[in-house]
């Protein structure tokens, strides 16, 4: 009697767990200009996944089978979703290695190159990084510079000498800082940067910036993106570390306060950026496109969906799991992309785990289709 009873009990449960895991899986059609709550159950979606998957697990255990094939026909309705955020795909024979059919692409938000300068005696791990990757083409977020150096700040000639293999750079500085600073996104490559631009839409420290590289005689529209954040202070990522690891919930209501203040006018700024990228992209025709950066959403997000509209990731194509790139003060996620044209084919893309900024960076090798 008991077991039945909480057995009913628990069927309201297990539906309302199935309805918010459908409804995150496909937020992403929603602007959030028109409804924001949509975007905050889309951030929820791997919780509601691992919720489904824990009470697909009990329903077996316990012989629901009937139950247990219904929530799989709901895992199967949000496959897609699943596998965008976290890819399972075959792993390869080999590392990888460049060739003449394929170039190296590298996008690294650099978080001011920590803020420290390179010397031979003390390098700075982050440039140490870019140079030893061997990339053909690098995309810089967050890209913070001395000019001509000077205090604790990498300069900008120093990075110009040290990336010396890299004959082609473009720098396009998204807000005014000091007369001695640079501070915007920075594009090295090895191939001809024929032309660079900002992409316009209103922020006062974010955006995008528009290239187009010639590879071997072909035009490659290339953007670079640091789309807006959510500007949490340090005393919001404080607080929040505080009570995930340590349950307090001193600063809870208020955390949530500034949550709902902050995420929501961040969600709703970077739907109109991201229509502002993929406008660029219509409007700029090219041989191969490629899409590369910070976009601060998730793989399930109006923002992420506007621009990959037409594009292929090269995580998803090419990478496997979870593919955490921010990870800093507890926030875990996928933020930072490669996306390319379908006639580009992605492989070996990597998350590499390295702590040098809040960022880890992430890299791949494309060939590309010469039909085109």
């Amino acid at each position: 009697m008991f077991r039945k009873v909480l057995h009913l009990l628990f069927l309201p449960f297990n539906l309302v767990a199935v309805v918010l895991m459908v409804a995150s899986a496909h937020s992403d059609l929603v602007s959030p200009e028109r409804f924001v709550s949509a975007a905050y159950i889309g951030l929820l979606f791997p919780c509601f996944v691992t919720l489904n998957v824990l009470i697909l697990l009990y329903r077996l255990l316990t012989f629901k089978w009937i139950t247990a094939a219904i929530s799989a026909v709901v895992f199967s309705l949000c496959w897609m979703p699943i596998q965008r955020y976290v890819p399972i795909n075959s792993l390869p024979e080999e590392t990888g290695n460049k060739t003449e059919e394929n170039i190296k692409i590298l996008t690294y938000n650099v978080m001011s190159f920590a803020w420290k300068p390179h010397t031979e005696r003390s390098p700075n791990l982050i440039l140490d990084y870019i140079i030893t990757s061997d990339a053909d083409i690098v995309c810089l977020q967050e890209y913070e510079v001395a000019v001509n150096g000077g205090g604790d700040q990498l300069a900008d000639v120093t990075v110009r000498r040290v990336l010396k293999k890299y004959p082609y750079r473009s720098v396009v500085e998204l807000r005014k800082m000091r007369k001695n600073a640079i501070s915007g996104l920075a594009v090295y490559s090895k191939y001809p940067i024929i032309r660079s631009q900002r992409i316009s839409y209103p922020s006062d420290y974010n955006g995008s910036s528009l290239h187009e590289i010639d590879i071997h005689g072909k035009k490659l529209l290339l953007i670079n993106n640091h789309l807006e954040s959510f500007k949490l202070t340090t005393t919001d990522r404080t607080q929040y570390s505080g009570v995930v690891t340590s349950f307090n919930t001193k600063y809870l209501e208020e955390i949530g306060t500034t949550f709902r203040h902050k995420l929501g006018s961040a969600f709703q700024t970077r739907a109109r950026q991201g229509e502002a990228v993929a406008s660029a992209i219509r409007e700029n025709p090219a041989d191969y496109v490629l899409v590369c950066g910070d976009f601060n959403d998730t793989p399930i997000s109006y923002t992420y969906r506007t621009i990959s509209k037409g594009l292929t990731d090269a995580f998803v194509a090419s990478g496997n799991g979870v593919g955490i790139t921010y990870h800093a003060n507890f926030f875990w996620f996928r933020i930072d992309y490669i996306l390319h044209s379908p006639n580009i084919r992605s492989s070996h893309c990597t998350v590499d785990k390295v702590n040098y900024s809040d960022h880890y960076p992430v890299w791949c090798f494309l060939q590309f289709d010469s039909r085109k």
